[in-house]
């Protein structure tokens, strides 16, 4: 991509009138033929309709996009674009990172489950990601409260790696409570998400960004988690990747783990420790 290309597309990637998976099939488009020379009235009207169109244009017309230089955008055509990631469908044309962008090309697994965690889940969730970060694994996670942080932290005790996919910018962290894990993350590891760094969360986002943290890895772990819960989401997006999906065994009357039981009963592989997960790939035993 040139100068111009990048440009435009940080412009449609400031649009908070377009999804993020909008945006990912317009670039899909876009790869299928030339639109670079249109107009920018000329590209909008060949990818919105006609009511969205003025809405579209004005944000695009109003909006400069900056960022610190300690933020890297990578696009999808560059070289250090995770090579997972680009498998997808959706996948991300942009990513914002800030922190060590090798774990980019690092072999990962994803660690996701309930935000009110019981003690039994949160030390399941302290010994698979400690005993993955002992074995060079990166941990992938989305840094919400609950089992996403407590995988987070372990790895980061571990002196491991970990990648923390937002819902938001990467300079808007939320929770807020996490503002502090965050930057021990940017230091120690990696913050990245799909939206404009000074993006505030939206509701919409977080189901958005579970298709990343599936898509950056070998498999998902899923750790707790209730029968409607948005682990089981990502689940369900990790299959479609045809990617690995686990589960860690719980209580069978406690709401919780009726998740990961039934992702269990449907064929997840179940998970007691971090050889359950690596003799997946790798056919050996720590």
């Amino acid at each position: 991509m040139d100068l111009k290309q990048r440009n435009i597309w940080l412009k449609f990637a400031s649009c908070k009138s377009i999804s993020a998976k909008k945006r990912a099939v317009i670039w899909q488009k876009l790869t299928e033929a030339d639109h670079w020379e249109m107009t920018m009235e000329t590209f909008v009207e060949a990818f919105f309709q006609m009511d969205k169109r003025a809405q579209i244009l004005s944000e695009i017309e109003t909006t400069e996009v900056f960022f610190d230089e300690d933020i890297t955008p990578i696009w999808i055509l560059d070289d250090n674009y995770p090579v997972l990631l680009r498998e997808i469908y959706e996948a991300p044309p942009i990513l914002f990172c800030k922190g060590d962008i090798a774990l980019l090309q690092k072999q990962a697994i994803a660690i996701v489950g309930t935000r009110q965690m019981s003690e039994y889940g949160r030390k399941a969730c302290v010994k698979i990601a400690s005993e993955l970060a002992a074995l060079k694994l990166t941990i992938v996670s989305g840094m919400a409260i609950g089992i996403d942080t407590t995988a987070h932290k372990a790895t980061l005790n571990k002196k491991g790696a970990t990648i923390a996919v937002l819902g938001s910018g990467v300079n808007k962290i939320y929770p807020r409570k996490n503002e502090l894990l965050a930057k021990e993350i940017a230091k120690e590891g990696l913050l990245l998400s799909e939206y404009l760094p000074d993006e505030e969360a939206r509701r919409w986002y977080f189901p958005e960004r579970n298709r990343i943290i599936s898509g950056l890895t070998m498999g998902t772990v899923i750790i707790e988690a209730a029968e409607r819960s948005g682990s089981l989401i990502t689940a369900d997006i990790a299959l479609e990747q045809n990617r690995q999906v686990f589960a860690v065994p719980g209580n069978i009357f406690i709401d919780t783990w009726k998740g990961t039981n039934y992702l269990i009963q449907e064929g997840a592989k179940l998970v007691m420790n971090a050889n359950n997960i690596i003799e997946e790939f790798f056919q050996i035993k720590p």
